[in-house]
């Protein structure tokens, strides 16, 4: 154990170093592992050719817990101009409905764009789905940035889950926010949200809404989806067995097309015939 922890420190003091000469901020919640990520992946450096203020705008994901940025993959390459492009990935199973973000110059000022493939708007020659830009801002903090979800509905539809909604055929509002008084909503909030691919859903879009794990017991995993025979499916998951439970359910670390919060744990499932979110309206 000293040895590892002499390690440990012996490797972080260049970055403490590095890091105190930029006056970046620490705090005992401060994310070395990302800290040192952006710094590999030469976030920093790009940052003073974008006339971007790392601290501004990646600093606060390195002070913050719960937001999904440590899995993406962060990297630094060109635009259609030559120009550096700060580069944020989604997850795998995200990818084309979670926004690929970037950050380059355009007309001379630093600008955030962000990109998807889904739903599709068009086919390239021989069937290629291409990207398209979603949006181009001048605001410069990352689209899942804390401060950036005020309520459910804004939550949500930063996840897409309004544009998953309308593809399967559900009406956003009266299903995910009408239904809910405002502290259900707030507690809907904790909930990861997010809209994942998958093959046994018609190769379409799933809608998750994932608890904090360690409350799995009593606040369910939610799906929504179809699977090209039935319009709509609305599955029902604790890690509790309930009075409601029909099946159990249980996948591997590193299953594709899932999220990885849901593998390896053994799940209670029901199949709900009612579209709004669980705790709307069972007990």
């Amino acid at each position: 154990m000293k040895r590892i922890l002499v390690t440990s420190v012996f490797l972080l003091s260049p970055l403490l170093m590095l890091f105190s000469q930029e006056k970046t901020p620490f705090s005992r919640s401060t994310d070395f592992e990302l800290l040192h990520q952006f710094r590999a992946a030469g976030i920093w450096d790009a940052c003073l050719d974008l006339k971007i203020d790392f601290n501004e705008v990646f600093g606060p994901l390195t002070t913050e817990v719960g937001h999904p940025y440590r899995r993406y993959r962060w990297s630094v390459s060109y635009d259609e101009n030559g120009g550096t492009m700060i580069n944020a990935l989604p997850p795998e199973e995200e990818l084309g409905w979670t926004p690929w973000e970037r950050w380059s110059l355009i007309n001379g000022e630093p600008t955030r764009t962000e990109w998807v493939k889904y739903p599709v708007k068009k086919l390239l020659k021989r069937g290629i789905v291409p990207w398209y830009k979603l949006s181009e801002t001048s605001t410069l903090s990352p689209r899942f940035h804390k401060k950036s979800t005020q309520d459910l509905e804004s939550q949500l539809r930063l996840a897409r889950v309004d544009i998953a909604s309308e593809w399967l055929g559900l009406d956003f509002k009266k299903t995910f926010i009408e239904p809910m008084e405002l502290g259900l909503q707030q507690k809907y909030q904790q909930f990861r949200w997010v809209v994942i691919p998958h093959i046994l859903a018609a190769d379409g879009p799933v809608i998750y809404a994932l608890p904090p794990m360690h409350k799995s017991d009593n606040w369910p995993w939610e799906s929504w989806y179809t699977d090209g025979k039935t319009s709509h499916i609305h599955h029902v998951h604790y890690t509790e067995k309930k009075i409601l439970s029909t099946g159990s359910w249980s996948e591997l670390v590193g299953a594709p097309q899932r999220p990885p919060e849901v593998c390896q744990f053994t799940w209670y499932w029901h199949n709900d015939q009612l579209m709004t979110p669980a705790l709307s309206h069972t007990y």
